[in-house]
């Protein structure tokens, strides 16, 4: 993190980024004294602590009654399981870069008075599915998936660091170590004829308390117990510009930082007006310039992390990937970045997402021109599941509407033609091709910026070693 501090003058010439979800950074140019002291402190609590606190903020949307509307997410409350229905498309922008290939079934949950039993059904041969757990910091800790743990239905217990009961030898145990997890469920969908089985298999999924579940109970969901978990009102006079300050003082009740890796922030969090073991805010105690580093810090902490997640890790072909994704640990920034940009990732093993911003010239990816993205016949993605290429809007990161409903395109894009040697060739553009490219082989772009997404469901260790590669994305030259 200090060697993040000696970056900031290069970073700050960083060009603005462009709206929505992204943060142009503070004018920082006359920042001195008090006010720098505060800003610095404040850019780690910043880095450091997004994930815990995008955390809360998302359970706590989850269970409003709003949730639909706002989170386009099916109402639940913790530990209840929230079952999307039908492909994500344009009109969800909650979260950045969400996959149009899978069904979501989720659930924010609590561990803290007992364990949760998770109850898989079987599924088809070739049918991929992955229920992804993963900490609030977004780091992941276990999978329930045809990967896994096969395609036979079973009961998996997942187990608080609080509790010290006894589990039944039948059942597989799963530890987390934090009270707090997020079941992050995917249900492959072989395209439009497929929903419908997908939600079959949606719902054999269930979360039980351990209680109820040795006692042949149905789970019933506590909303009492939900409401108190998410419960959280900030002082009335506290400025808007700290708000993510009290935010994450809040949060740290239920996520305290990890003991050692995170003792250099957590214990310097005092001198930035945080109280009684980092759970409370006092930002009364500070002073006017205090108060202006930490609002300057909020803000170039989000630039950061705008940066951060189209420059981070390998590149290959134009395409980036990471070999830490999912599994950030002490890699704060990244950690930071991943929560805003690519919220409840996979780990490589279970899913490599390769992020895709320029062409083969190394230009920006743009919708005033067209592409070509061609996969030689023995080069096509090297996956035991499925693979696809996503599109997005560079502002906001979601999927761009179009005249044939095509966000993304892949293993089980109905009527992809090959050429006759076995290559693929996918044309990139936003108005629909009109001389002999096919209309089947099209991902429309917007008007405008884009990036792009390359997914690879379980793949093989290829790329990691070196001995496969993207292809390039091609420019046309008119």
């Amino acid at each position: 993190m200090r060697k993040l501090m000696l970056t900031l003058a290069l970073l700050c010439a960083t060009p603005a980024l462009a709206a929505d979800k992204r943060v142009a950074p503070p004018d920082l140019s006359g920042l001195q004294g008090v006010e720098a002291q505060a800003f610095y402190l404040a850019l780690d609590a910043v880095i450091w602590g997004y994930p815990v606190v995008f955390f809360e903020d998302l359970m706590r949307g989850r269970t409003a009654e709003d949730a639909e509307a706002v989170t386009g997410n099916p109402r639940s409350q913790v530990n209840e399981l929230a079952r999307v229905r039908k492909l994500r498309g344009p009109e969800y922008k909650q979260i950045a870069t969400p996959n149009n290939d899978t069904l979501y079934i989720q659930s924010f949950m609590d561990l803290s008075r007992e364990p949760l039993v998770l109850t898989v059904p079987a599924v088809d041969d070739e049918r991929y599915y992955g229920i992804q757990l993963w900490d609030p910091n977004g780091d992941t800790f276990g999978y329930v998936s045809t990967r896994t743990t096969g395609r036979k239905a079973g009961d998996y217990v997942l187990v608080g660091p609080s509790w010290s009961g006894e589990i039944p030898e039948e059942l597989s145990r799963i530890e987390s170590a934090y009270d707090n997890a997020v079941y992050w469920g995917r249900v492959g969908v072989e395209g439009p004829d497929d929903v419908s089985r997908a939600n079959e298999i949606q719902d054999g999924m269930l979360i039980t308390p351990l209680s109820a579940f040795l006692a042949g109970e149905s789970a019933t969901v506590d909303v009492a117990f939900s409401e108190a978990r998410v419960a959280y009102t900030p002082p009335a006079d506290l400025p808007d510009e700290l708000l993510f300050y009290d935010k994450l003082a809040h949060a740290l009740k239920f996520t305290p930082p990890k003991p050692g890796q995170d003792a250099v922030v957590a214990d310097s969090l005092s001198q930035i007006g945080f109280r009684d073991g980092n759970t409370s805010f006092d930002f009364k105690s500070l002073s006017d310039a205090e108060r202006s580093g930490l609002a300057k810090a909020y803000l170039f902490g989000q630039h950061l992390m705008d940066v951060n997640a189209q420059t981070t890790g390998e590149e290959v072909n134009g395409w980036r990937w990471s070999r830490q994704a999912g599994i950030m640990g002490t890699d704060y920034l990244f950690r930071a970045a991943w929560a805003k940009w690519y919220t409840g990732g996979n780990r490589p093993e279970e899913a490599i997402y390769m992020d895709g911003r320029k062409d083969s010239d190394g230009a920006p990816l743009d919708g005033g021109k067209t592409y070509t993205f061609q996969f030689e016949a023995d080069a096509l993605p090297p996956v035991s599941a499925f693979w696809s290429l996503s599109m997005y809007q560079a502002s906001d990161g979601s999927f761009v509407a179009n005249p044939i409903d095509r966000y993304s395109i892949g293993t089980f894009t109905e009527g992809l033609e090959y050429a006759e040697d076995g290559s693929l060739t996918i044309y990139i553009q936003n108005e629909a091709p009109t001389d002999d490219a096919p209309r089947a082989n099209w991902l429309p772009a917007p008007e405008g910026a884009f990036y792009m997404n390359l997914r690879l469901y379980v793949p093989d260790n290829s790329l990691a070693e070196g001995t496969w590669a993207p292809p390039y994305v091609n420019a046309k030259q008119n």
